[in-house]
């Protein structure tokens, strides 16, 4: 198998639930919309897979394994995309009046809460609220020390993560398409956390059969 078929591999999963998802949503969301709003829709996805072709222009695939993570790895991060708005960002920048109507919703605590531990005061633990902000990232601990040498030590790690958590939460005020917590922020970083943490007793238990070769 030559290294393009293999490119075209990795890239083949995310492709398709591309567009699964378009095809599920313009017709409802964007089929009469202008084409400000179009184009800004459709940059959300040129953006995206800038970064998914020069990631795969730049990695080597040696072995299925290795094609097989960064497939999987692009299929994760386009669900958790998806899962908190990115794909209506610059949608909602185009309205009137967003940036007051963002402060508004900071200014009344419109699903806005930067005080530490208040979902638990609502939530049991084993509620769906909590264990899906925890679940979320904790692939996250596993793909990026695997992916990025430089991300192998817990130090760098952490700070990625709790960036990530951050910059999720960030996006989902801009889009007003969730509920914005701090405590999320918090749930997010440990699950991410839990999961480098397997990952790090996983590979020093278990030799690989094929090594893989993180790059920074």
């Amino acid at each position: 198998m030559n290294k393009t078929v293999k490119k075209i591999l990795v890239v083949l999963p995310v492709l398709i639930l591309t567009i699964l998802f378009l095809k599920a949503n313009y017709r409802d969301e964007y089929r009469h919309a202008g084409a400000k709003r179009l184009f800004l829709f459709l940059l959300t996805i040129l953006i995206l897979y800038a970064w998914i072709l020069h990631f795969v222009a730049k990695r080597k695939q040696n072995s299925l394994w290795q094609v097989l993570l960064q497939s999987s790895f692009f299929v994760y991060v386009f669900m958790v995309l998806t899962l908190t708005g990115y794909f209506i960002l610059f949608r909602e920048l185009t309205y009137n009046g967003w940036w007051q109507r963002m402060l508004t919703r900071i200014e009344r605590r419109d699903h806005v809460n930067f005080e530490l531990m208040e979902i638990f005061k609502i939530y049991k633990i084993t509620d769906k609220q909590i264990l899906g902000n925890f679940v979320m990232l904790l692939p996250l601990g596993i793909y990026l020390p695997l992916l990025y040498k430089r991300l192998s030590g817990f130090i760098p790690f952490l700070f990625v993560s709790l960036l990530v958590a951050i910059l999720i939460e960030v996006l989902q005020l801009a889009t007003s398409f969730r509920s914005v917590d701090i405590d999320d922020v918090l749930l997010n970083t440990t699950g991410a956390v839990i999961g480098f943490i397997l990952y790090k007793i996983i590979s020093s238990n278990i030799k690989p059969a094929i090594p893989v070769k993180a790059s920074g």
